[in-house]
C-alpha cells in the first residue's frame, strides 16, 4: 500500500506525542536532557488490559545541528525518503505524517530511553527479573530491529540474533544521572553495536540504549519529560 497516496490517512487520529503519552502514564517518563543533536519523535508504548506499562522514546539524531541538511547528517537513502516526502506534501497528507517522513531523513535512536513500570514480584518459586535482565532483553530487542545483518528469521520464525547479550554481561557500579541525582545503574558494554544502562528508580525501571559510535556524542543525563 502506498501510504503517501492513501486518503484514509486523513481519517486516522493524530498519533499522541511523547508528552501526551507521558501525561497518561501516572509516573515520570524519563528523557535525555535537552541537547542540540537530539529531537524527540513519536514514542513507542506497551500496555496490558488497556493499562500503559512501558513508554519507549525515539530520537532523531543530527550529528551537526549547525547545518541540519548537510549530507553528512542524513541517512544513505535520503533521496528515496525525499521523494516520498514530496509526494506526501503534494497529496496534502496530514502534518503528523509529513513530520514522520522528515524524521526518517536522519539516523534514529530507536527506543533509546525506556521507562517501564517495575513489575510485581512473581509468586514463588519464580524470581523477579533483575534490572540487568531488562537491559539485556531491551538491547537484544533493539539489535533485532536496527542492526543490519545481526539477525535472521529461519523459516520466517522469530528473529534470532547472531550473538545476543545476556544479564551475565552486566557490570555493576555504573551511574545514570536522573533529575540531577546520581543513580546506581548496571551497564552492558559487550556488544559491538550497542551499549546499554539500566536503573531502578522508585516504582519504575529506566533503560538507556545507544549505538556504540554515538555514545561520546550524546549527553546521557536524564530528566522527567514535561507534560
Amino acid at each position: 500500500m502506498d501510504f503517501v497516496e492513501n486518503p484514509d490517512l486523513h481519517a486516522l487520529p493524530r498519533p499522541r506525542t511523547a508528552r501526551e503519552v507521558a501525561a497518561t502514564f501516572g509516573r515520570p517518563v524519563r528523557t535525555f536532557v535537552e541537547q542540540p543533536r537530539l529531537d524527540l519523535t513519536q514514542p513507542s508504548t506497551v500496555g496490558h488490559d488497556d493499562v500503559l506499562d512501558t513508554v519507549a522514546l525515539n530520537y532523531v539524531f543530527v550529528a551537526d545541528p549547525s547545518d541540519p541538511d548537510a549530507p553528512s547528517n542524513l541517512v544513505e537513502n535520503v533521496a528515496e525518503i525525499d521523494g516520498h516526502l514530496a509526494d506526501a506534501l503534494a497529496a496534502g497528507q496530514p502534518d503528523w505524517f509529513v513530520a514522520g517522513l522528515r524524521a526518517f531523513r536522519y539516523p534514529m535512536l530507536w527506543e533509546a530511553v525506556v521507562t517501564m513500570v517495575a513489575p510485581d514480584d512473581p509468586a514463588p518459586p519464580a524470581e523477579p527479573f533483575a534490572v540487568a535482565e531488562h537491559v539485556a532483553r531491551h538491547l537484544n530487542h533493539v539489535l533485532i530491529n536496527t542492526a543490519e545483518g545481526r539477525s535472521t528469521r529461519p523459516d520466517g520464525a522469530v528473529p534470532v540474533l547472531d550473538a545476543p547479550v545476556t544479564a551475565r554481561h552486566a557490570q555493576s557500579g555504573a551511574v545514570l544521572v536522573v533529575d540531577g541525582v546520581e543513580r546506581e545503574a548496571v551497564l552492558i558494554d559487550t556488544d559491538p553495536d550497542l551499549v546499554g544502562w539500566g536503573a531502578e528508580i522508585d516504582d519504575t525501571i529506566v533503560l538507556v540504549v545507544l549505538p556504540r559510535d554515538l555514545v561520546p556524542l550524546v549527553d546521557r543525563r536524564l530528566t522527567s519529560l514535561a507534560t
